[in-house]
């Protein structure tokens, strides 16, 4: 069988040197009670078998199409350095933001197969069932793993409101995403702020007149308690709908001493407002004071799924990956 542990994962790479002693992956819900996640990239050099079973997609949009790794492949898959040694029936916590964990328990392996390993790669990974029935029930799909910690056990309790949750309680706050909309007054002196940044960023101001925001912010909260707002703004000149915009941004902000820049994130591609920018898609609590943030990124011919630990003053490509997945278009 010929097949290589991949080295890289496409343009956003997590190194030897980079991979802290704790481990974290990004993981999908799947179905009512079972999530998806996968672990390393790999090479299958058409090795996968051609009679494997597909599985049906995850219900999170944007994450991978999987196919069923039969026993006997699975146990001839090299394990080397650094790659993560798993098996049906390992336990694993599930982080889902605002303090909610949930254990669940490795079922099936899977593997996702790119159309071209030189360019993309593949995976390795498995689906989970959820220790307790309803614990995804009103969650936002997309979520970090991690070992199972059973040292946290006795600290957990239901999370009032969601009895199938739990929740790590030391009188302390946690990261997480809000639902709440921003206020109006609030965009608008973002939309200001950003505008600001734009003239004072281009060449020729006057590129920058006769141009329409198009604004979208949200509003999560650190592992410290502090909060921060991750905005998406575009401008298009007026009339002009269609096609890709003048200028585009992402920006996090921080609201403690006015209103104020902390770092900026680049035109990823030229697909529209809901897919030109970064995408906040949720914010966990990864314990030790830190924050992580799960964010897609859409590029022309790949998409990326991603798991940054958020620092102030850092964009996403100076923040610390744990894990990107890779997706053919």
């Amino acid at each position: 069988m010929v097949l290589a542990l991949a080295g890289t994962c496409g343009r956003l790479v997590e190194t030897a040197a980079q991979t802290p002693a704790l481990r974290f992956w990004v993981a999908g819900r799947y179905d009512g009670n079972h999530i998806v996640v996968f672990f390393d990239a790999v090479k299958f050099k058409g090795t996968f078998p051609r009679a494997a079973r597909s599985l049906a997609p995850p219900s999170t949009l944007g994450f991978l199409f999987q196919r069923e790794i039969p026993a006997g492949y699975f146990a001839q898959l090299p394990k080397g350095p650094g790659k993560e040694r798993f098996r049906s029936g390992d336990r694993y916590d599930l982080l889902m933001g605002d303090g909610r964990v949930a254990t669940v328990t490795l079922t099936t392996p899977v593997g996702y197969v790119s159309d071209d390993e030189d360019d993309d790669p593949s995976y390795v990974g498995a689906l989970a069932k959820v220790d307790e029935a309803a614990a995804l029930t009103g969650t936002r799909g997309y979520y970090a793993l991690r070992r199972h910690d059973s040292s946290n056990t006795a600290s957990r309790q239901p999370q009032p409101g969601a009895a199938s949750a739990s929740v790590l309680t030391h009188g302390r706050t946690f990261a997480g995403l809000s639902d709440e909309p921003v206020r109006l007054d609030i965009q608008t002196q973002i939309a200001a702020l950003l505008t600001e940044r734009l003239q004072a960023t281009i060449a020729q101001q006057s590129q920058a007149t006769n141009l329409e925001p198009t604004l979208a912010v949200q509003t999560f909260r650190l592992a410290d308690g502090f909060s921060r707002y991750y905005a998406r703004v575009e401008w298009r000149a007026e009339g002009e709908p269609e096609g890709s915009p003048s200028f585009a941004m992402g920006a996090w902000i921080a609201p403690q001493g006015g209103l104020h820049i902390l770092a900026v994130e680049p035109i990823t591609s030229p697909y529209g407002f809901t897919d030109e920018l970064p995408n906040l898609l949720n914010v966990v609590d990864l314990g030790e004071g830190s924050t992580g943030i799960i964010v897609s990124i859409t590029g022309p011919g790949e998409d990326t799924l991603g798991l940054w630990e958020y620092h102030d003053g850092d964009n996403l490509s100076q923040m610390h990956l744990y894990q990107s997945l890779i997706m053919d278009d």
